[in-house]
């Protein structure tokens, strides 16, 4: 009986080496990619984007989840607000929906965010470049349309904002020359930062190039080692 039990035991020995060796690997490799950020642990840097940071003390893809998000959200703002701003009195139908054609660049440069959160690959990446570049375009052509409206096409000196019929709904008014101060205040403000947007995201799709190199370098060896084997294993067959 002892004999027959011994090869039983060493048999589940066999078993549970390789899984507390899985379970050391594991921690390996959660121990690599965790990094301290503020006050917690998070996995926003790799060994290709370690060095690099966003605002000078952010991880990078920490940076670029964040422009995404911000972008989303401003695309979802700008689409709601010109579309309701159709029910206001005192302006033309057609001013914001010229506005609502203009935000199509910012709304397809959102998808390629939206592309990217679902998954990492050098394609998404190669995107954000040009997501940002949307967002500059639309913000400074829509900039441009509401000067000209208001300069050339909107006689009044007020501008109201609001919407509905004005007896029953009441609507906010300044000064001309202070909304297009404002809208030109803010329109300065979003392009200097989609540029250094473009910067981060840039930045972001060059460092994540090392691991494709990698990879690529990785699969060419495993390909010159299979062309080596072939004519050993033929010969060996013969």
């Amino acid at each position: 009986m002892m004999d027959e039990a011994a090869p039983m035991m060493e048999a589940e020995k066999m078993e549970e080496a390789p899984a507390a060796e899985d379970q050391v690997s594991i921690a390996r490799n959660l121990e690599d990619s965790l990094k301290p950020c503020c006050c917690c642990l998070c996995s926003c840097s790799n060994e290709y984007t370690k060095d690099s940071s966003c605002c000078g003390c952010f991880p990078i893809k920490c940076g670029v989840l964040t422009i995404g998000i911000f972008t989303l959200l401003l695309t979802i703002y700008m689409v709601t607000m010109n579309f309701f701003l159709i029910l206001n009195e005192y302006i033309h139908w057609y001013f914001p929906v010229i506005i609502l054609i203009l935000l199509v660049p910012m709304c397809i440069g959102s998808s390629f965010f939206v592309v990217f959160f679902t998954k990492d690959t050098a394609s998404s990446r190669g995107k954000l470049f040009t997501a940002c570049m949307f967002g500059i375009i639309s913000t400074a052509l829509i900039a441009v349309w509401i000067v000209c409206y208001y300069v050339f096409i909107y006689k009044n000196d007020t501008v109201f904002t609001g919407q509905g019929d004005p007896q029953t709904n009441s609507y906010s008014k300044m000064s001309k020359k202070f909304y297009l101060f404002v809208v030109l205040a803010e329109t300065t403000a979003l392009c200097i930062a989609y540029s250094y947007f473009i910067c981060v995201t840039n930045r972001y799709a060059q460092n994540m190039k090392g691991k494709e190199e990698e990879e690529e370098a990785e699969k060419m060896e495993e390909m010159m080692m299979a062309e080596e084997k072939a004519p050993e294993e033929m010969a060996a067959a013969e």
